[in-house]
Order: structure tokens, then sequence, then C-alpha cells
């Protein structure tokens, strides 16, 4: 009843106090609690723009290696312009890369942030590859691109099919597009570098771990001798859910396209959550598991991995699974140098093998308030700095999906002192409220991590 109430509520100051989307830019679009419900009812942002859906034919791109990198990313950024709903409202969102690129804060509208990009030091000898997570956007490694440019690294992202621009577009997309993308990615970093780094978020993650297992023996535009590591944060390994299985066929009913019908106004990822999209990931997880128990000869790759004890999107055993898996394979030689960055408890590994090097995640109450108001970390943060302009501390974006519709989002959107976490049942029984953590609290301790593994891997 409560529920109900609080609906009608917004609703009726929706309808009697209308706001238009040109009133807002990308941050203040935040805010706007009412505009919010009304945003989520209209379906404004969930849409692909007309002119992506009428008969003239969308924007596509071949993948073949002859193209240059440079032309992909120009084929991305127009097919965003064209297909995104959102993508020229203006966005003063200022962060490591849009600085390198030499954007001005003022001129900033939303395709330049989920845009992929690239960033090219003088030095063209070695390359880091990151590819984004399920429903996400490159700006979730606007941070971490920061950091290897920094380091000296040339930067590229990938903006996998279906992304980047309404989630409508994921609910016919197939998990073999993804694949082709992420192959012409990596084998254009081989191409292009020396010494090639790879990092994957979630669906990234395991759609690296897929090419390594499917193109170690076979393709020849495969050179291990230039991939020096494999960095993975949350990789996607098994969904937390046990219905998962169940998407690919729900998703045959008609009218049934979405789990969850969101506002979609995260500039940077999709709030909205299609069918298709669950039994998309859910095919390339089989599909990588199968192939890691019939391959006898896993790459001889080290692996960085970070991740969550509590994530209530991947299921972490299965991840310490797959880990030990690959660690214990009979042919490599690096496996010494595999490591885990690990938020959570010590008795939690037990099924990793002691030869396996990990850090504990430490948050220092004593240098960072924040530390007292997150009770865990969740799937969402492990990519973003804690300064993120967007999904950091102070930063203009809460994620309350869990709580939408409830008297509890509006909460969650406002409270000054609001927990910070994973969307678990107990936390959200303890914390009505409860905001899902977006920012790593443990960013600098993560960095640090990550220079010793290169400089050990180089």
């Amino acid at each position: 009843m409560r529920k109900f109430t609080f609906y009608l509520a917004t609703l009726f100051i929706a309808v009697n106090n209308p706001v238009s989307a040109e009133q807002h830019d990308c941050v203040t679009l935040n805010q706007d609690v009412a505009h919010i419900e009304q945003l989520a009812k209209s379906g404004q942002y969930r849409k692909l723009t007309s002119s992506a859906t009428s008969s003239k034919k969308p924007l596509s791109f071949d993948y073949q290696l002859s193209r240059s990198f440079d032309e992909y990313l120009k084929f991305a950024k127009q097919k965003i312009v064209n297909e995104n709903p959102k993508a020229g409202l203006t966005c003063p969102i200022e962060t490591g890369v849009t600085k390198a690129l030499n954007k001005s804060v003022e001129s900033l509208v939303v395709a330049d942030l989920v845009a992929p990009f690239e960033l090219t030091v003088t030095d063209n000898n070695k390359g880091v590859l990151l590819i984004h997570g399920l429903t996400d956007s490159p700006y979730l490694f606007h941070d971490l691109a920061s950091f290897y440019y920094s380091q000296g690294f040339n930067v590229r992202t990938l903006l996998l099919p279906g992304h980047g621009t309404a989630p409508d577009a994921l609910t016919d997309v197939e998990y073999q597009q993804w694949q082709i993308a992420t192959e012409f990615a990596i084998n254009k970093m081989q191409q292009d570098f020396k010494q090639v780094y790879l990092g994957g978020f979630s669906t990234g993650g395991a759609l690296i771990l897929d090419y390594l297992l499917t193109n170690s023996t076979k393709s020849v535009s495969f050179k291990a001798e230039q991939l020096k590591g494999v960095m993975l944060w949350a990789p996607a390994s098994k969904a937390k859910s046990k219905f998962a299985w169940a998407a690919g066929v729900v998703d045959w009913l008609p009218f049934l396209d979405y789990t969850h019908k969101g506002a979609d106004i995260d500039f940077a990822k999709y709030e909205s959550f299609p069918l298709n999209a669950g039994a998309q990931v859910h095919a390339l997880m089989n599909a990588l598991t199968d192939k890691l128990v019939v391959n006898k000869n896993i790459p001889d790759i080290p692996l960085l991995t970070i991740t969550s004890e509590v994530d209530s999107t991947i299921e972490t055993q299965s991840t310490i699974e797959l880990l030990t898996a690959w660690h214990n394979a009979p042919n490599r030689q690096s496996s010494a140098l595999d490591e885990l960055f690990y938020f959570g408890q010590p008795n939690s590994l037990s099924q990793l093998p002691k030869s396996y090097q990990r850090v504990l995640a430490q948050c220092d109450s004593t240098k960072h308030n924040y530390c007292s108001n997150i009770v865990n970390v969740a799937h969402t943060s492990v990519t973003n700095s804690p300064t993120n302009p967007h999904y950091g501390w102070q930063g203009s974006y809460r994620n309350c999906e869990t709580t939408f519709g409830s008297e509890h989002y509006q909460s969650c959107k406002t409270t000054k002192q609001v927990t910070l976490g994973e969307t678990t049942a107990e936390n959200l029984t303890k914390y009505p409220n409860l905001q899902r953590l977006t920012f790593n609290p443990n960013f600098e301790q993560m960095t640090q991590v990550i220079t010793e593994f290169i400089h050990k891997t180089q």
C-alpha cells in the first residue's frame, strides 16, 4: 500500500509540474525524482531514436582486420549520435580522459563520454585494451584509462554491439556479435603494439578469456608472446541468479522484453535490463565454462583479478573455480604471477590454490570518511575511483534502481547519510534505502597492485 501511495504521489507531481528533458543536463537529470518517474513511464530513453528504427539502414561495421582502429572509433561515435536519445544532452563531466582528448568541459555531451576512445603516447611499444560489461559503456574505464595512460600506455576501449545507445538495442543482440568485436579489437592490438595487456570488466572479462581459449591454437593473428597479462574486474563466470537460464525462454513471450524498466537517466549505463541481454551473457558464460573444461592448451598468460566476495550479479565462488582451473593448467609457466585483489574475508578463499598470490583490500577510515558508510563492495563499483565525478563518493549519480517505485527510492536519491553496498536481500532488509556502491573505495591500493603486476609481467 505504501508503495502504491508513493507512486500516486510522484505521478501527481509529474503531471502537475512537467519538466522537459531540455531543461536538464546529464547531472541535473539525476536530481529530479518526479521527472525520473515520468521518464520511466514514457520509456523515452529506453528506445532508440526514430532514425535508428526507421526504414533507413542502421550503421554497421565489418570488423575486418584491414580496417584501422580509427575507422572503428569514427563508426562507433556516429552510431551513438544516430541512435542514442541522450547523445546530444549537455554533460559537463570532466575526467582524465576528456582532458587527454582535449575536450573542454563546456562542450561535452553524452556521446563524448560513452564513445570508445584511444589515448596515444609517443612510445608505441605497449598498449592496453579495456572492454566494458553488460549494459555499460567505455565511460566505466575513464578512471583506469587515465591511470594506464599516466603509466606510459597507449589505451584503447571497445564498445560492445548493442551498447552506448539505448536498452532496446540489447533486445535482439547476440553474444556472437560481442565475440566478433572483441576478436577485432584484440587482433588490432597485436597488430599495432609489441607489448599488449588486456583488461575486461564483467562480460568484458568473459569475452577476453573466451577469445584466448578459442584463438590460442587456431588463429594466425594470435601472438601469445605479445600478450603480457590479462586484468579482470569481477569477470562474468556464472550468474548469481539461479533463474538466469530461463531468460532466453521467457524472452520468447510476447510483450515481455524486460526484467526491469527504469528511467535510464544514467548516461553511462542502461538502467533498464532486457531479458535477451541476460540470456546472451548466460550463453556466453556457459560457452566459456565448456571451453575451459575441454581446452588442454590454456594460454600461458598471467591473470590479475579484482573481485568481491559479496556480488549480487556474479557468483564469486564460480569465479574462484575458473581462476583455479586456469592457474592449475599443466602447460603454464607463468602461474606464479597469477594474482587476486579481493574485497572480502580470507576464509572465503579456501578453494583457491595456496600458490595463488592474493591481496586483501583495506579501506583506510583514517584517510577516507566514506569507509564507515560502506557495508561491502558491489559488482558495479570495482573500476571507478572515489573521485569519479559521476560515480564517485561525491558524484552526481546514485544507483537506487533496486528501490525504484518504492517509498525508499527518493530517500536513496536524496538522503545525505545514505548507506552504500551491494544489493543483497540481507542489506536491503537492514538498509531499505541502500545505494548500490558505484566506486571502488580501494582504488588507490588497487592501482598499486596493478603497477606491480605490470612490472613483474613485463
